[in-house]
């Protein structure tokens, strides 16, 4: 019973160390190809970086823009928590 623990665990350390061995040399692949392809088409490091930003400024309303116009000021919207003396 010992014997066949063994040879299932012996079994499975080989496989996983072939496992790890094709993931190392795949991991090699990847990385040179990257670098292969950093070298044919350099690029600065912004060439991808997209602005997805709406540049839209806020406008007032028309009546808010007539009285700007008329002089007026804008009281606070809130009452003041102080009082001055």
């Amino acid at each position: 019973m010992a014997e066949s623990f063994l040879e299932e665990q012996l079994r499975r350390i080989r496989k996983m160390t072939e496992q790890m061995s094709r993931a190392s040399i795949n991991a090699a692949e990847v990385s040179n190809e990257m670098a292969r392809d950093r070298e044919l088409n350099p690029q600065d490091p912004l060439h991808e970086v997209r602005d997805y930003r709406t540049h839209i400024s806020p406008r007032p309303d028309s009546k808010e823009r007539s009285d700007d116009h008329a002089g007026h000021v804008r009281r606070p919207t809130r009452p003041s928590s102080r009082r001055r003396r």
